[in-house]
């Protein structure tokens, strides 16, 4: 049986705040996990974590890695969120947004 509440929600504008902290949320936790694992693979000794064109190996390469993932989701963001308000912000001027909420 399905008891999911949901609710429709018409905007005319959506705050450009939530659009990035959804982004940074949503890239931040796979970005972090890959940077991990791409710095666990740099103790063991593969070439996949590099800084300034130099590869970093050993227990060093599990904090860069991670450092590198969140920079990367940080940068992502960036981008991605302020092409997403530009969109929104177009849209917005000829048709209502339709959110669904689901609790």
């Amino acid at each position: 049986m399905n008891t999911e509440n949901r609710a429709v929600i018409d905007t005319k504008r959506i705050k450009a705040r939530s659009i990035y902290r959804l982004l940074l949320i949503g890239l931040s936790i796979p970005m972090g996990v890959l940077g991990f694992i791409f710095g666990l693979f740099g103790c063991f000794g593969y070439d996949t974590v590099s800084w300034n064109q130099q590869y970093i190996h050993g227990l060093l390469a599990l904090p860069v890695g991670l450092f590198i993932g969140v920079l990367m989701s940080a940068i992502m963001t960036a981008i991605i969120g302020s092409l997403s308000c530009l969109g929104l912000w177009i849209y917005s001027r000829f048709r209502p947004l339709k959110i669904t909420v689901l609790d």
